[in-house]
């Protein structure tokens, strides 16, 4: 009697954890901002409030302003979809730089970087004139604030423009990942937005909105002043394929990101340039002994440029590698709690921390 009797207690503390368990993973109690795309001639609008769909066709002016903060009206939003990112990245005399890379939803995080190195200010507004910031990849995946930091950065990236700065924001494989369907390292609350507001995480980032549109028009590779940024790597096969920037984007803009099919002579360029050596995923610059120093000078004079400034591989600062040759800007911000963004200032670079202070990268590696 009392073997039956601790056997129905079990299952019954089974059942009752089951459905804790259950009540918290399917938990409708989000909000999730708007998702803008465009629809028979019109932008429409879903978002989550408390768990409840919402939604509004047809938008107004005022609608990016009212709901999400951006400071543009809807001409700005129909205006994304006109243009195309050019294919040649290069940007010189510029004073001020300042780099993020692998934010991966971490919002706050990220916002408080950016104001206490004066990149933004309280408001969340543009204060970097005509200096640029350059978000080296990874925007999306892991965290559960992704759309708040593509709506900062989009708003940014206007605001900038009119500064006469720049905003860069480049392809990190988180990015293609998710826009190519394969949302291993997703939030579960993008799953649920997405259920509640009847479509599909794929459809979130489609051809049609906004967001996946200004997405599909970033860069893999861009040159400011001296230095080559791109999210992973150049690798020794990238190198020995002889691929240059303008043609990488260029076949990322056009194929791996397109809507339409890979063209048949383009099958090779795809399955390399999306895997494990390609320009978004490869590790090689921190592998002991997988690279030598006369393979990093040949890929600089190749791509005549002095550094090349990576993200990708987390550390817990900013940090150098080859004689300074190679910097590391993935500083684990992804985890929420601590981050760094490398700063450029008329050529001296330091470590920016999140409290504001700012610590000169070492002589011998500059």
């Amino acid at each position: 009697m009392n073997r039956l009797l601790i056997i129905i207690l079990s299952l019954l503390i089974f059942i009752a954890f089951s459905i804790h368990v259950h009540a918290q993973k399917t938990d409708t109690g989000i909000s999730e901002p708007p998702y803008i795309y465009w629809l028979d001639g019109k932008l429409h609008a879903k978002w989550v409030e408390n768990g409840k769909l919402k939604h509004q066709e047809n938008l107004n002016l005022d609608f990016p302003k009212k709901y999400l903060g951006l400071g543009v009206d809807t001409e700005v939003l129909t205006n994304s979809f006109l243009k195309t990112a050019g294919t040649t990245q290069k940007y010189s005399k510029v004073s001020n730089i300042t780099v993020i890379s692998d934010i991966h939803g971490q919002y706050d995080l990220m916002v408080e970087l950016l104001k206490n190195q004066g990149v933004i200010d309280e408001n969340l507004n543009w204060k970097y004139g005509k200096g640029h910031l350059v978000i080296n990849g990874d925007i999306l995946d892991r965290g559960d604030k992704v759309t708040e930091i593509l709506w900062l950065a989009f708003k940014l990236e206007q605001q900038a423009i009119k500064a006469g700065g720049k905003l860069h924001y480049l392809l990190g494989n988180h990015e293609l990942m998710v826009l190519t369907g394969d949302h291993r390292y997703m939030n579960q609350k993008y799953v649920q937005a997405a259920e509640i507001m009847g479509t599909s995480f794929t459809d979130l980032y489609g051809f049609n909105s906004v967001l996946g549109h200004w997405i599909r028009q970033c860069p893999t590779i861009v040159s400011i002043n001296d230095l080559l940024f791109v999210h992973a790597g150049i690798s020794p096969e990238f190198f020995n394929r002889g691929y240059d920037a303008k043609k990488v984007n260029k076949i990322f803009f056009d194929q791996i990101l397109s809507p339409l099919p890979i063209k048949p002579n383009q099958e090779e360029d795809y399955l390399f340039l999306t895997g494990v050596d390609g320009p978004v995923w490869y590790r090689g610059y921190f592998e002991e002994g997988a690279l030598t120093e006369q393979f990093i000078d040949e890929t600089l004079a190749f791509f005549k440029t002095n550094r090349i400034i990576v993200g990708h591989t987390s550390f817990e600062t900013v940090t150098t590698h080859f004689g300074g040759k190679i910097i590391g800007v993935d500083s684990s911000v992804k985890n929420g709690e601590y981050g760094e963004v490398l700063i450029i200032e008329n050529g001296i670079k330091f470590r920016g921390t999140k409290s504001g202070e700012r610590i000169k990268l070492e002589a011998n590696t500059d």
